[in-house]
C-alpha cells in the first residue's frame, strides 16, 4: 500500500483514505492506481458492497498533483496524443465509478478542489462535514474542468452552478452545496466519521440486486421523458419481484385484496 493513501475493509465496506496532508491530499498517480484497484475489487468481489472514499486532515483534496503532472506529461504532446492520455488517465476511471452497480460514498471533511470536486460528480453519495468547501480553480489557469467538473456538475445542480464553479471560479460551502444539489448532506464535524460510517453500513446491509439496479434506472431516467421513465421501472422491477418469493401490496398480485 503507498504511503499517500491507506486501504482498510470492514464489514463489506472498502475504506479508502487519502493521507497526505502535508501537501494538501494533492492525488499523484500512485494514489489514483490504489483507487482504481478498489473500484475493481467493489465491481468484482461480492463480499464488498460499498465504497467510501475519505481523507485526512483539513484538506479533503487539493485536487491533482499539478507538480508530478507537468513533469510526467511533456507540454510537447499532440493534441491527439493528448486526449487518449486524458481519457486513459482519469476519464476511464471516473466513468467505472459512475457506473458501477454498486455504492460509492464520499466524506468530504474540508476543502475539496478540482479533481476532488470532479471525482466526487462521478460517486453516488456526496456527504459533506460542517467545514466543506468546494470549487473548480481550474479556469484560473486558463483551462476548464474538464474531467467531469463541467459535464457532470451542470447535471448535478444545474446550468447557473455550474458556471458560477466552472465559469466563474467561486467556491461555495457546505450549506450553499447542499442548496445546490452537489451534496446529499451536511453533518457536524464532531460526528462526521461516525454518521458517515453508520450510513455506509446501511447501505452495505441492503439487497445488493436491489441497490445495483436502483442506481442503473435511477441514472437512465434523468435521461428519458415521464413515460420512458416509467417503462425503465417495469422493465428494471419485473426481475427483482419475480425472484421475491413473496407478493407485495400494491403490485395487482392474486393476493392483492386492496
Amino acid at each position: 500500500m503507498h504511503e499517500d493513501i491507506l486501504r482498510e475493509e470492514s464489514d463489506g465496506v472498502i475504506v479508502i483514505t487519502l493521507a497526505r496532508p502535508l501537501k494538501r491530499n494533492a492525488m499523484t498517480i500512485a494514489m489514483r492506481e490504489v483507487l482504481f484497484g478498489a473500484v475493481d475489487d467493489l465491481r468484482d468481489r461480492d463480499d464488498l458492497r460499498v465504497l467510501l472514499i475519505r481523507a485526512e486532515g483539513p484538506v479533503f483534496t487539493a485536487g491533482l498533483d499539478i507538480k508530478e503532472h507537468h513533469e510526467l506529461f511533456p507540454a510537447t504532446r499532440g493534441m491527439q496524443e493528448f486526449r487518449r492520455d486524458y481519457r486513459r488517465n482519469i476519464h476511464r476511471f471516473l466513468d467505472e465509478m459512475e457506473v458501477i452497480e454498486k455504492p460509492v460514498v464520499m466524506a468530504i471533511d474540508g476543502m475539496c478542489l478540482g479533481l476532488g470536486l470532479e471525482m466526487a460528480g462521478a460517486v453516488d453519495f456526496r456527504l459533506a462535514s460542517t467545514r466543506a468547501s468546494f470549487g473548480l480553480p481550474e479556469v484560473d489557469m486558463g483551462i476548464i474542468a474538464g474531467s467531469g467538473g463541467t459535464s457532470r456538475i451542470v447535471r448535478l445542480c444545474g446550468v447557473g452552478w455550474a458556471k458560477w464553479l466552472g465559469m466563474a471560479g467561486e467556491r461555495i460551502d457546505a450549506e450553499t452545496a447542499l442548496k445546490a444539489g452537489l451534496v446529499q448532506a451536511v453533518w457536524d464535524t464532531e460526528r462526521f466519521d461516525e454518521q458517515v460510517m453508520d450510513f455506509c453500513f446501511r447501505l452495505a446491509a441492503k439487497p445488493a440486486d436491489a441497490v445495483g439496479v436502483a442506481k442503473l434506472a435511477i441514472d437512465l431516467c434523468a435521461d428519458l421523458d415521464r413515460a420512458g421513465g416509467r417503462t425503465v421501472e417495469r422493465i428494471a422491477n419485473t426481475p427483482l419481484i419475480l425472484d421475491s418469493n413473496k407478493r407485495l401490496p400494491g403490485l395487482g398480485g392474486q393476493g392483492d385484496k386492496t
